[in-house]
């Protein structure tokens, strides 16, 4: 026991000045070595965001972290310092080499935190190498080009029955329609896709009578929700506490977004999986077997172990990932390209010029020679890809044992290093004035009105990043091209549009705030991939 007189002495004002004391001296110091020791200190960027992780935390929660980033490149070029343990380089080179083979880099913590449990990795959220590459693997089975040959009718079917749709919109077939949220329209289109693709059967959400129309929204609300959260300064914690009751205290106490989209996934993966089920019970003729992409995820064997690909928890984490991937990335490309196409009667003319004189009947618009030899398509969508890259801020990458050296910057093991995508795509140095929607930039050709010089094109294809890159580059990177493609050149045959002069939902407000402000600019907000609104369009039955 201590003497009484030394325990006197031993006041709780004195503890709590010795604690106060304490924690000065921590918080002193920590900032003291972050601002001038730590081995991010070389790199420019704002006082708070090199102290602290809560000035891009902030940016997350209200959607605009992209923005923001864009606001650093302006002031302090494309490198620099956004958190304390993180650095963006938004070139080419570093995009490719930090996304690429030599990279030396694996997903951040920002990753570990999405998976409903430990048994429902995905290819997308998986961290570990080894486990990323075995998903991979066969994830690419249900990608192969004989997969992707047998998906093409279900394209063609849906995208038929919504300008079927679209086309009932005008009273008659000479006048213009009453404005709508082509938004809308595109979500319904693609999750309709995406529903014959994975699950068995459209979701018919284009039909007037659909009672999924909800669906879109519900998943957006399940992002915005949980994005915030695990890029927040507490998401180390959240990911240590998931296999420590965490996961079982949120299949029992989650809100309402979370469970909601998950009995909608959870649903569609049943229903499915009962149909395969019962085939292997009751074989049919091949020719009577409805292959699309879940058929070959259930099939699947990974090619080096020679087992079977998935299980029943990952084919969840797969097909939630197939779901939100496989529909919102596209229809956030596609709402843009009609924002674009309907602000810019010019480039308009030129594409339903191209389309028309390609193809001699709306049937023969189809995969093949002559979709692919349409240069101009194909340049109208890399710049809505440019101008609107689904995922717009920082895919988090934490470097790897041994570090890496990127653009002449070398970064030790456990910070992060990435590129951000939205900033590289609005880099003026890549690609002259950013912010005017020009397919041109993408075309080689003697004079600036057809096109431009060689080397401007090699500069803009070497930093287009819409699809990522390397080993986590987009496995369904030419399904999108293939749907993108299909949906521009067939509604173009059959219509034409124009934007609604009374309301600019999708563009800027000169009013708004600042990198927002740019009326003929589509807007986005980023929740790892980007919510939107609009645009407000009209459409006509094109003559023929």
């Amino acid at each position: 026991m201590f003497p009484q007189d030394v325990l006197e002495q031993v006041s709780y004002p004195n503890v709590l000045a010795l604690g106060t004391s304490l924690a000065f001296s921590y918080v002193f110091f920590t900032a003291i070595y972050r601002l001038y020791f730590h081995p991010l200190a070389k790199f420019p960027g704002p006082f708070w965001a090199r102290l602290s992780t809560i000035p891009s935390w902030w940016h997350t929660r209200y959607g605009d972290r992209h923005i923001w980033l864009y606001s650093l490149q302006e002031k302090y070029g494309p490198e620099f310092r956004y958190r304390p343990d993180s650095v963006v380089i938004n070139t080419p080179t570093a995009f490719k080499k930090i996304f690429g083979p030599l990279g030396n880099v694996k997903k951040g913590e920002y990753y570990q935190g999405w998976p409903r449990n430990v048994h429902t990795h995905n290819t997308w959220n998986a961290t570990s190498i080894s486990m990323h590459a075995r998903k991979r693997r066969v994830l690419n089975y249900a990608f192969s080009e004989k997969a992707l040959r047998s998906t093409e009718a279900f394209l063609h079917s849906n995208i038929d029955r919504w300008l079927e749709l679209l086309g009932q919109l005008p009273e008659k077939k000479t006048e213009w329609s009453p404005s709508f949220n082509m938004c809308d329209w595109m979500n319904w289109l693609v999750f309709d896709i995406l529903g014959d693709l994975c699950f068995g059967k459209s979701f018919d959400m284009k039909e007037p009578d659909s009672k999924l129309r909800h669906v879109p929204e519900m998943m957006i609300s399940f992002l915005e929700l949980l994005h915030p959260v695990f890029f927040s300064p507490w998401n180390g914690l959240w990911v240590w506490l998931k296999p420590r009751g965490l996961d079982w205290l949120l299949t029992v106490a989650s809100p309402p977004a979370v469970v909601n989209w998950q009995k909608f996934v959870d649903k569609c993966l049943g229903d499915r999986t009962k149909v395969e089920q019962e085939l292997e019970r009751s074989p049919k003729p091949e020719s009577e077997v409805r292959k699309d992409f879940f058929y070959w995820l259930f099939k699947a064997v990974d090619p080096e172990t020679g087992e079977r690909g998935y299980d029943m928890d990952e084919l969840y984490g797969e097909c939630e990932l197939l779901t939100i991937a496989g529909s919102d990335t596209t229809s956030i490309v596609l709402s843009a390209a009609f924002f674009y196409l309907a602000r810019r009667p010019d480039v308009q003319a030129k594409l339903a010029q191209e389309i028309i004189s390609r193809f001699s009947s709306y049937d023969e618009i189809k995969s093949g020679d002559k979709l692919h030899s349409c240069k101009y398509l194909t340049a109208f969508l890399q710049e809505a890809l440019r101008m609107t890259p689904p995922v717009s801020a920082e895919p988090a990458r934490e470097v790897l044992q041994g570090g890496t050296t990127v653009d002449g910057h070398y970064i030790p093991q456990g910070l992060n290093v990435s590129t951000g995508l939205y900033c590289l795509s609005y880099n003026k140095d890549v690609y002259p004035e950013p912010f005017k929607f020009r397919p041109e930039r993408w075309i080689v050709a003697e004079n600036e009105k057809d096109g431009s010089s060689a080397e401007s094109v090699a500069l803009a294809e070497s930093g287009f990043c819409a699809f990522s890159t390397g080993s986590r580059g987009c496995v369904g990177k030419n399904l999108a091209w293939l749907e993108m493609r299909l949906v521009v050149a067939k509604f173009l045959w059959n219509f034409e549009l124009k934007n609604d002069p009374t309301n600019n939902l999708g563009g800027g407000d000169p009013d708004g705030k600042p990198g927002r402000r740019l009326k003929d600019q589509y807007q986005t907000w980023e929740m790892f991939v980007s919510n939107r609104k609009g645009p407000m369009i009209h459409v006509k039955k094109r003559a023929h």
